[in-house]
């Protein structure tokens, strides 16, 4: 899958998501709630490491955790560029592939 057909299927499910809440998605609301999922992110890093408290959930519980964390803000992330008509592979190879060509 490439990433812009999962920009687009992240994009239906964010659709589905507001419509489903009944949320407006505004400017804030996508800088926002990238925030929400990156605390969320951190949280499960610190409890993946042992500095914050595991609440009962195995190592592996944890993990998973983490992982549907990372998931959620990369979502945010591809959520905001296309609302904010960032062309993220023209962004990323300009910012961080130059340093390959050099």
């Amino acid at each position: 899958m490439t990433l812009n057909e999962m920009a687009e299927q992240i994009e239906a499910v964010a659709n589905r998501y507001a419509q489903e809440i009944n949320i407006t998605r505004d400017d804030d609301w996508y800088v926002f709630k990238l925030q929400e999922e990156l605390g969320e992110l951190t949280q499960k890093f610190l409890m993946m490491s042992n500095r914050a408290r595991q609440k009962g959930f195995s190592p592996e519980e944890i993990r998973r955790q983490f992982e549907d964390e990372v998931a959620d803000t990369f979502s945010l992330v591809v959520l905001l560029a296309r609302h904010f008509k960032v062309d993220l592979e023209t962004a990323v190879d300009r910012k961080w592939f130059k340093y390959l060509k050099e």
